[in-house]
């Protein structure tokens, strides 16, 4: 492990989870991730470098702009830890070639995440940049690694899309959203062989959260979780820690 990009880690994946988070919900709302000063989702007053510090910002104001008092939405708080905490793994778990990849995934994901909270749909543009780095993830750990993958893509895609098929010829609801398709399988193509088990996780914590929580109309946004499961299953796969479970 690189001690110097692991004390890195932690700040620039605050500060990269931040702009991660801030792009997922400011596709919600239709505006631009890319451009623009840091404001207030609520007022539009701009925030200056005090209000603006990841993590210890929302800690220091309390959870609310310091213009108008409005609440922040907590999506930048999460996406600011998130990216933190991902960063770190990756840095301690891989060598810094295919950290930053991982991260870098990771990153996408936490975009995609917010923004299914926020609106229930998740961006076309995240499963095709999930499913570019899951590329070139699986061609570093071997060629048959990338193979795996393909047909992993394909088999996840179509099972789903029956599924949704299915669901909604009995109940009249695909209950899958087919954004959750597409990011399923482009997980896929960097999973591989262990595909179901990230599949499999995301289910269980699904189902644990709708009993929990008991959401009124029995939906939840699945993008998040699908994505927290198939990238902890991918960072093990990556950093070798699941043996001969696949290539």
């Amino acid at each position: 492990m690189n001690f110097g990009a692991f004390i890195a880690a932690l700040p620039l994946g605050a500060v990269i989870g931040s702009f991660a988070a801030t792009a997922g919900l400011r596709w919600v709302r239709g505006e631009q991730a890319l451009s623009g000063r840091s404001r207030c989702d609520a007022c539009a007053a701009p925030l200056g470098f005090g209000a603006t510090i990841p993590i210890l910002s929302y800690v220091r104001l309390g959870g609310a702009c310091a213009h108008c008092r409005a609440p922040i939405h907590p999506g930048h708080f999460v996406g600011e830890t998130l990216g933190a905490t991902l960063a770190v793994a990756s840095v301690a778990l891989l060598p810094i070639g295919p950290a930053l990849g991982v991260a870098a995934l990771g990153l996408v994901l936490i975009a995609a995440g917010a923004a299914d909270v926020a609106s229930r749909r998740l961006p076309d543009l995240a499963s095709v940049l999930t499913a570019v780095l899951g590329f070139g993830l699986a061609l570093v750990r071997a060629p048959t690694a990338l193979l795996a993958g393909l047909a992993a893509a394909a088999l996840t895609g179509a099972i789903l899309l029956l599924l949704r098929r299915s669901f909604a010829a009995r109940r009249g609801d695909p209950g899958l959203g087919l954004g959750d398709v597409k990011l399923a399988a482009a997980l896929a193509l960097w999973l591989g062989a262990t595909t179901p088990w990230a599949l499999a996780l995301a289910g269980l914590i699904g189902l644990a959260q709708v009993r929990l929580f008991r959401p009124a109309d029995g939906r939840i946004a699945f993008g998040p979780i699908l994505a927290a499961s198939g990238w902890s299953v991918g960072l093990a796969l990556q950093a070798g820690l699941l043996g001969d479970m696949a290539p």
